[in-house]
């Protein structure tokens, strides 16, 4: 989520469901762990999702995701 959102820095986050596109969540993935990304649609009960970094892509943008994989909404970064 570079340039917005760099390794390590913590981000405060509310525990809702109610997520619209162009939000910045925190989700659960298998193969990543708990990663922080921009929803791109919601389309009933799954999503899909997109990072800020353009000149990178990565394979979990290719797929649509549970609305359940949702942590929380991040409101704002701490410095």
């Amino acid at each position: 989520m570079l340039p917005a959102y760099k390794p390590n820095d913590y981000v405060v986050c509310l525990k809702t469901k109610k997520i619209k596109a162009n939000d910045v969540i925190i989700m659960q993935t298998d193969d990543l762990g708990k990663v922080v990304k921009r929803v791109k649609s919601i389309s009933g009960n799954s999503l899909t999702i997109l990072g800020d970094n353009k000149s990178y892509h990565s394979p979990i943008y290719d797929a649509t995701h549970k609305l359940d994989t949702v942590i929380g909404k991040v409101l704002f970064k701490l410095f």
